[in-house]
């Protein structure tokens, strides 16, 4: 019994060290935001199995957004994870985004080139067979993006209390992705 509290201690303090090291506050200014402050710190070779280089030749890391890796106490303290149960944010969604049939996955996260540029990704894959069906990189000195409900198209924004963000739209004629002005 104290073999499986032990190994459960230090699978919770392992996950938290990974955590920590995955942001880094750039600036102390508590007037801005914590997700301005953040700078993520991609460190996985693979996301959702696929590597990275096939989702994007120039890339060395990325790492899909979750809601554990966080800060949790700049999350509770400025109210974000109320506002994303709230109003429905969240890294990754489920639908039939292109239509048909087949479930897609949006996700977004924190990419790293092997230049060593970072910017934030929006990745759609099919659910069951994790075919890449759209990829958008965006290198920024900020890297936050998180999804908005909705039932039809992607929302991705890159900030919880603005309104600055796209929309992914299935384009049926050009049976393709297409962001939507």
């Amino acid at each position: 019994m104290t073999r499986i509290a032990l190994a459960l201690v230090l699978t919770v303090l392992a996950h938290a060290a990974c955590a920590q090291d995955f942001i880094t506050f750039v600036s102390d200014n508590k007037m801005e935001a914590w997700w301005l402050r953040a700078s993520f710190n991609p460190a996985g070779t693979e996301v959702r199995g696929i590597p990275v280089a096939q989702i994007k030749k120039n890339w060395c890391k990325a790492t899909e957004f979750t809601r554990e890796l966080m800060p949790k106490k700049e999350m509770a303290e400025e109210g974000s994870d109320k506002l994303m149960d709230e109003v429905g944010l969240s890294f990754s969604t489920e639908g039939n985004f292109d239509r048909s049939g087949t479930k897609q996955v949006a996700l977004v996260g924190v990419y790293q080139t092997c230049a060593g540029q970072k910017g934030s990704f929006l990745l759609v894959i099919d659910k069951d067979t994790n075919k890449v069906r759209f990829v958008d990189a965006t290198p920024a000195k900020t890297q936050f993006a998180v999804l908005a409900p909705d039932r039809k198209d992607i929302v991705i924004l890159y900030c919880m209390e603005c309104d600055n963000g796209a929309t992914l739209r299935w384009n049926a004629k050009k049976k393709a992705f297409a962001f939507v002005r």
